[in-house]
């Protein structure tokens, strides 16, 4: 049963962690959750509760899973749009009430999934009881986007990422999934994890969570709903051969022969994002694929100049909130 996984390495112990498993202290809870998940606003229901919270992780090719409780009834709003972050909620003990809406408040019992791409939206909270234990699913947005035009052809339209909805249950094939992805991380070495073999687990995750999103979503990912203009395309294509060199959003315009204005429209129409985060999450996809295929020979501050970088603090600490783990964590990893 998926409520009695535990988040444990291929040795039967904890996944070590930077910070304490165990915590009655609210800003220890916080700074963790705010690197796992992203800030939200966290608040007890009654009066003078403190948590008794239990906290694991372990990241899985660019998810990040947990295995998180407040140990009290809390209830959850304001979740922090610009952390790009998708997250998947499954309740395996106790139950979670989420807003789907104003008015529409979705409740998820064990077994049950609820997902919401916190970046689209600006609205979701959530109430937990005070017996609920999660295993949840922090995905980059950018990941999934890209697995629908890998396997669909096509972006999926922004309306089924703003769709709030839940999956799942007691006798689901997604639960399934779920307790093989656990039983997977306590048999695979966490450095394999971060490579090929969780990049497969990813996939299979992403796939599934994509149909049965897109399902409830009333949209068929097989049918083309819309072109996405061709400037959009050049601009794309100019920032993958130039982004070493950090062109400007001026300079992407004028390379591609539109507006500063079209183009930034043209992005958050068809690509949700503005032209400079695209670029920022390609540049940070490229310096992690550099620091795992790096040489021997090679060090992180290398890497990250010729991706582009220029300030290394704000580079490590903006590498550290997706991937939860250091660059040079990564580069000491890779094999």
């Amino acid at each position: 049963m998926l409520q009695d996984s535990l988040i444990q390495d291929c040795r039967g112990g904890y996944i070590p962690q930077a910070h304490k498993n165990t915590s009655i202290d609210w800003d220890e809870i916080k700074n963790w959750s705010d690197q796992v998940y992203m800030p939200y606003n966290a608040q007890p229901v009654g009066k003078g509760l403190l948590p008794n919270s239990s906290m694991h992780s372990v990241s899985v090719a660019d998810m990040i899973v947990t295995r998180f409780k407040y140990g009290i009834p809390v209830y959850l709003d304001q979740w922090n749009q610009d952390k790009g972050h998708i997250i998947l909620l499954t309740t395996i003990e106790g139950h979670g009430n989420h807003a789907i809406s104003p008015n529409n408040w979705q409740t998820t019992n064990i077994g049950e999934s609820f997902i919401v791409d916190c970046s689209q939206t600006d609205d979701y909270a959530v109430h937990f009881d005070p017996q609920h234990l999660q295993l949840n699913l922090t995905i980059p947005h950018d990941v999934l986007a890209r697995l629908v035009v890998a396997n669909f052809g096509h972006e999926a339209p922004i309306h089924m990422w703003q769709f709030k909805t839940f999956f799942g249950g007691s006798d689901s094939s997604w639960l399934s999934l779920l307790t093989y992805l656990s039983k997977s991380i306590s048999e695979i070495p966490l450095a394999q994890l971060k490579k090929k073999a969780g990049e497969h687990l990813q996939q299979m995750i992403g796939l599934h969570i994509l149909n049965e999103w897109s399902i409830r979503a009333n949209i068929d990912l097989n049918q083309k709903t819309w072109i996405t203009p061709k400037f959009i395309e050049r601009a794309e294509q100019y920032m993958r051969e130039n982004l070493r060199y950090s062109p400007t959003i001026a300079e992407i315009a004028q390379a591609i022969g539109i507006s500063i204005r079209s183009l930034s429209s043209g992005f958050k129409k068809y690509r949700q994002s503005s032209p400079a985060q695209v670029m920022r999450n390609m540049r940070m996809t490229l310096v992690r694929q550099e620091l795992l295929e790096a040489s021997p020979e090679q060090t992180v501050t290398e890497i990250a100049l010729v991706c582009g970088y220029l300030n290394l603090g704000d580079f490590a600490r903006n590498y550290y909130q997706i991937y939860n783990e250091l660059p040079s964590q990564t580069l000491k990893n890779r094999y």
